[in-house]
């Protein structure tokens, strides 16, 4: 095997054992809480323990990790410095990001365990808002004052203007959801919801 193939291959392998491991984490912090020792982790991810730590530094890394990984989707759209998407189609597929990582069983159940833990472990409670939430209501912020740049929107204070998309996004859809009283919304309620923050957000904000 040429050198170039077995790089790739040994990339390929540590990139997939990675995305195991991290799949392994949420499945455990969200079904047995922080407090999950790292040996479940590593069996669940079917590697030695020591690979998670050679891998991640500690529970707390891998705990940051895990969350930066669901956040970068929602970041992801926020991204183009060139800002050529339409403004709508950006945030529509924003709110679609947000309703698919947050609002599905496992993501609510992964906030319920967050919330019950908090008190506990504040430290991780701090690391989840500023490595997912507070880092996705900046790149939003960015994202607005780009807009804002191009004459796209008018807008005085983008960070609370991205606070105010952002729960206008979850507003009692997740209240509902973590007291388990709400239902699973269909597709054709999210694409309606999309639009309709989106449109929301625009008209209050477009010159």
């Amino acid at each position: 095997m040429k050198k170039g193939a077995a790089a790739a291959l040994a990339t390929n392998g540590s990139t997939g054992r990675r995305e195991r491991i991290l799949a392994a984490a949420a499945k455990v912090f969200r079904t047995q809480g922080y407090d999950a020792p790292m040996d479940e982790i590593a069996a669940e991810a079917d590697v030695a323990k020591q690979t998670l730590y050679n891998q991640f530094g500690s529970k707390e890394d891998l705990f940051r990790a895990l969350i930066a990984e669901r956040a970068s989707a929602l970041q992801a759209q926020l991204m183009d410095a060139s800002h050529s998407a339409k403004p709508r189609d950006v945030l529509i597929r924003l709110v679609r990001e947000y309703y698919a990582l947050g609002l599905t069983p496992n993501g609510l159940d992964f906030m319920r365990m967050l919330i019950s833990v908090s008190g506990r472990f504040p430290e991780m409670a701090r690391d989840f808002y500023e490595v997912g939430p507070g880092r996705t209501l900046s790149a939003l912020a960015q994202w607005i004052e780009g807009e804002v740049r191009l004459g796209r929107m008018s807008v005085r204070e983008p960070r609370v203007a991205a606070e105010h998309f952002l729960s206008m996004i979850l507003g009692h859809v997740q209240l509902r959801g973590l007291l388990n009283v709400g239902r699973a919304l269909p597709s054709r309620e999210i694409e309606r919801r999309a639009a309709y923050c989106a449109d929301t957000f625009l008209k209050a904000h477009t010159r």
